[in-house]
């Protein structure tokens, strides 16, 4: 994961994508970083996967107590979504 800090205040905007978590649209940040980690991590399993997810974007994001499973289960349906349709140098195709 780059650990460049944002030039900007739109600089780390873009780094934000927001997905829905028990119908909640929820921002992330760096979240296609870290899934792309993940990706490159090849980890074996759905377990792994969503520990491996939870590692890094609890890295730079609040996961709240007691939503663990919440955030876990969103992380792992965009990373198998995004994962299925990569577009050019990692990122999300059309």
């Amino acid at each position: 994961m780059d650990d460049k800090i944002p030039c900007c205040a739109a600089d780390a905007l873009w780094r934000i994508r927001k997905i829905n978590v028990n119908g909640i649209m929820t921002g992330f940040n760096r979240l296609d970083e870290c899934i792309a980690d993940v990706r490159d991590m090849n980890p074996a399993g759905e377990s792994a996967v969503r520990e491996a997810l939870l590692g890094k974007v609890r890295a730079c994001n609040y996961i709240p107590p007691g939503a663990e499973d919440a955030y876990a289960a969103a992380l792992v349906e965009e990373y198998h979504k995004v994962s299925g349709r990569q577009g050019c140098c990692g990122s999300p195709g059309p």
